[in-house]
This record gives structure tokens, sequence and C-alpha cells, in this order.
């Protein structure tokens, strides 16, 4: 067994922030960022974001029947042109 060990294995470092310093620095900050925010949220500002989303989604909406009718209207399309095609040009 090697026992050339280097001396630094053998020491133990001191943290650069303690625990019972790091617990209420970020509990402060916490405390901080959360006043910080409740005062941004203004109930006008509120308004106008639910007004801008619910135009959005209504505009999606809007863009999901449009692509569902395309899509059930080629596909009913197709279906005529297939039984079109398999009774033929005569009609019989």
């Amino acid at each position: 067994m090697n026992q050339n060990l280097p001396a630094v294995i053998a020491t133990k470092r001191k943290p650069l922030v303690s625990k019972k310093v790091l617990a209420p620095a970020l509990m402060l900050g916490a405390m901080a960022f959360s006043m910080t925010a409740s005062a941004a949220l203004d109930a006008t500002v509120v308004a106008d974001i639910q007004a801008e989303v619910l135009g959005d989604v209504g505009t999606a909406v809007a863009a999901g029947f449009a692509v569902l009718a395309v899509v059930l209207a080629s596909s009913i399309g197709f279906s005529l042109l297939g039984t079109f095609i398999k009774k033929g040009a005569s009609g019989g």
C-alpha cells in the first residue's frame, strides 16, 4: 500500500459561507423577490394579459377548425373520387 499520500487529502477545507449565514440570506432574498413580483402584478396588467391570451386561444381554435375542415373535405373528396374510379365513369 502506498504510504506517500499528499497532505492535501488529509486537510479539511473550511466552507466559504456557513449554513447559519446562508439560510437567512436565502430567505431574505426569496421574500424580497416575492414582494417585487407581487407588486409588479397590477390588476390592469393581469387583465390585459388575460385578454391577449384569450385572443390567442381564439385564434388557435379557429385555425384548428379550419385545418380540420380542410382535412375532412379532402378526405371526403378523395373517398368520393375513389368510389367514382371503382365504379367507372359509366356510373354502373
